[in-house]
């Protein structure tokens, strides 16, 4: 089975007051690029889940997005800041003192909100309880995302079968055409040479030098080969599934090196526009397999 590397995977959970949101995103890439972004608290996890990460994918940029909340009293700890608070208070009394005349209505529910005049502490969490919780999310939203890549590599797969079917059907006609190319040559040739000499005059070994020389130019028996051959292991290569999306993307290259030489060497009206067409087949194969994993 093959993938794409394109996808998206979430998961949300909540445990024990604790609140766990796992996003990860994944776009293609020409190697495997890992970007975490999480509180710090999970910081001492991230080799870890690098590691799972890895057992799902080998090729692509995954950005990978950890929220945590916790909604229990045990989870943290508010303390005043008596300094701060001390200092705020000798500060309005100054102000008292020099403003006498303007209305005090300051309270402490105002002065516990001033800056930093409470802490809010976060206990230490129990790291195996946290992490085991937190992996299992991670590896969920993994399973979804690893479902989506499969899911859009398939419909690629199937994509490029179909397009591979419309080459095949190109490269046949191409065939069916250039098995007439000499022939239709030396008819050409014979006919602009008896306009100008009679043709009993004509030097018949000049002629079929001529033609051979024409012949051994315009041959593009070895491309077809080679592209049909090129055809061949891309399917083998399809079918078999993996991480592929390198070697399909050389065997597009090999194919379009093929197809480019028929086209420098067709002089047949008819070859040359399934050349375009082949080439247009090609490229949209080329658009497809860079998103393969």
């Amino acid at each position: 089975m093959i993938k794409s590397m394109t996808g998206y995977g979430g998961c949300k959970r909540i445990i024990n007051e604790r609140e766990y949101s796992v996003d990860i995103r994944s776009v293609n890439h020409r190697y495997l690029e890992i970007n975490l972004k999480m509180p710090k608290e999970f910081i001492k996890f991230e080799n870890e889940i690098k590691n799972m990460v890895s057992q799902y994918i080998c090729r692509g940029k995954v950005d990978i997005y950890i929220n945590f909340k916790s909604f229990s009293e045990k989870d943290y700890r508010i303390i005043p800041n008596i300094g701060i608070m001390k200092q705020y208070l000798e500060a309005i009394n100054r102000v008292r003192e020099n403003f006498s005349e303007i209305q005090d209505d300051f309270s402490l529910s105002t002065f516990i909100k001033l800056p930093d005049a409470l802490v809010i502490e976060t206990e230490e969490l129990d790291v195996s309880t946290v992490k085991s919780e937190l992996l299992d999310c991670v590896e969920e939203a993994l399973r979804n995302l690893d479902k989506m890549r499969k899911t859009e590599g398939e419909n690629l797969k199937k994509d490029i079968l179909m397009r591979l079917e419309n080459i095949k059907a190109l490269v046949s006609r191409i065939e069916e055409y250039s098995k007439a190319l000499v022939e239709n040559y030396r008819e050409k040739l014979y006919k602009r040479v008896s306009e100008y000499l009679d043709l009993k005059s004509i030097d018949e070994n000049r002629l079929m030098l001529e033609i051979t020389l024409f012949a051994d130019k315009s041959d593009i028996t070895e491309e077809l080969v080679r592209l049909k051959s090129h055809i061949s292991q891309f399917t083998e290569c399809l079918e078999a599934g993996g991480s592929i999306g390198k070697k399909l993307d050389f065997i597009v290259q090999e194919m379009n090196r093929e197809t480019n030489t028929i086209g420098a060497k067709a002089t047949i009206f008819e070859i040359s526009q399934y050349v375009v067409s082949l080439k247009d087949e090609l490229e949209k194969i080329r658009e497809q397999v860079q998103n393969i994993e």
